[in-house]
């Protein structure tokens, strides 16, 4: 009966530790949808990076942490140092456990959670960006603190999604043309009493 039964375990074994070091990210989601569930959103330089080891035993960062010390040039939400201090941010140490890596040099847009005790985390599934990757209408969407930004419609309580009237997004298709030109080009915007998407014309 044992011996019926181990190859079964041992299948089950390899599946949860195959599952336990993977990582995956649902969708496209909009970047007004993950400005707006952010904890911290700051644009920053990446001034050192710092690995905490885990126990000896831990040949493949799985308990490790990666520390990177940010310089803040533009914070956008969240964030109470002030322009030109440092923030430092964690993520895990192993990639497969969402873990990312920054350039030390390089200047990332991150929109990321805290931990209870206030430590910023940043991981595979958080928006970060070189700034030179977004679209212009993107860039001003986050660096503009007026009704045509990301931020103000957040607190407004704008909502983007596949049941939303006035801003309807399918964030599970991530290959959808309109998909991705409404992540690249609208903002949903509370005008009056209603949201609604603008600059989606060619969308």
């Amino acid at each position: 009966m044992v011996t019926n039964i181990l190859p079964i375990i041992i299948i089950v074994l390899v599946w949860m530790t195959n599952s336990v070091h993977s990582c995956s990210c649902r969708g496209y989601r909009h970047p007004q949808n993950e400005f707006c569930s952010a904890d911290y959103v700051l644009y920053g330089k990446v001034t050192k990076e710092t690995l905490i080891p885990g126990p000896p035993d831990d040949v493949n960062n799985n308990l490790a942490t990666w520390e990177y010390t940010f310089k803040i040039i533009f914070k956008m939400k969240g964030v109470t140092q002030g322009v030109g201090q440092d923030v430092v941010i964690e993520t895990r140490g192993n990639g497969a456990l969402c873990g990312v890596r920054f350039d030390v040099g390089q200047s990332y847009i991150l929109m990321g959670g805290k931990k209870p005790d206030g430590t910023k985390t940043i991981y595979l599934c958080n928006f970060r960006s070189a700034l030179g990757t977004l679209s212009p209408f993107q860039t001003f969407y986050l660096f503009t603190r007026r009704s045509d930004s990301y931020n103000f419609n957040c607190r407004r309580r704008c909502k983007i999604g596949p049941k939303s009237i006035g801003c309807k997004y399918q964030s599970e298709n991530p290959n959808d043309k309109t998909t991705r030109c409404l992540a690249q080009n609208a903002l949903c915007k509370r005008e009056r009493r209603r949201c609604r998407w603008v600059n989606n014309e060619t969308c």
